[in-house]
């Protein structure tokens, strides 16, 4: 009998595996994972503005076929306009289609506050705008977010990316741990936490480790996330490979 404790929709905005394989690996007993995709291939402004009329559609088909929450990933377009707009987005589509919505940016907002974050390393593949965008939203939440810059490739930026989905293809989970760590050694005082936005690059095999050799905490998106829908779920999804947000699991802060 598939999904007796839940059948989760997932909206990614990329054609690209690595996301759909971080929830399929560790979904619990009785979960279904229902995977959709945008189909972004370009990381510019006008991408990004045409993403929420697909992501309605979608929405609505998933709960066509059944799904009980819709889980959303992709931060540039939500991050451009702000988290008024998310948050009335959000549950506009909500209504619209009868369902509980894990919106893109403020579950991981939230994930900080869970675990007691007041200072925070920001760990991208993102230019300026988008990494001051993310400083506004921790901002917020009473957050203060210290940017390490965008891991940056040689001759493979694109528009609002330091470094393009094809080019993060290549990247490891090695050097995503050497730029997270560089990054955090190089912040004074020291910070609370590690966030580790996008769910382009091979993060996640690098969170413990990170965690255990510097003594912090890590918070990857695509944890914040998962973590955010399992909450909603009132699902314990018993995850241990993936940074103490998901071995923990606390409750969603209320703001």
């Amino acid at each position: 009998m598939y999904a007796w404790r839940a059948r989760i929709g997932l909206i990614k905005p990329t054609h690209r595996g690595k996301g759909f394989h971080f929830w399929y690996t560790r979904a619990p007993e009785g979960v279904e994972i229902v995977p959709t995709f945008v189909g972004f291939r370009r990381s510019n402004r006008q991408t990004f503005e045409n993403a929420f009329e697909r992501i309605e559609q979608i929405a609505d088909d998933l709960k066509a076929v059944g799904c009980h929450i819709i889980s959303l990933s992709g931060t540039p377009p939500v991050l451009l306009k702000g988290l008024d707009f998310e948050r009335e987005w959000r549950d506009r589509l909500s209504q619209k289609i009868g369902l509980p919505v894990v919106s893109q940016m403020e579950p991981h907002a939230l994930a900080l506050l869970a675990l007691g974050v007041k200072r925070v390393a920001i760990a991208t593949y993102y230019g300026d705008e988008l990494n001051n965008a993310i400083k506004r939203y921790f901002g917020r939440f009473g957050i203060e977010g210290l940017v390490m810059g965008g891991l940056s490739v040689p001759g493979k930026s694109e528009a609002l990316y330091t470094t393009s989905l094809m080019a993060l293809d290549e990247v490891s989970h090695m050097q995503v741990y050497q730029y997270c760590k560089a990054g955090f050694q190089a912040i004074k005082p020291r910070v609370d936490a590690i966030y580790i936005n996008g769910g382009g690059w091979d993060a996640p095999p690098a969170i413990d480790m990170l965690e255990r050799d510097l003594g912090t905490k890590v918070v990857f998106a695509l944890a914040a996330e998962m973590w955010a829908a399992y909450q909603r779920l009132a699902i314990d999804p018993v995850i241990g490979d993936c940074g103490v947000l998901l071995r923990d699991n606390p409750a969603v802060p209320s703001t």
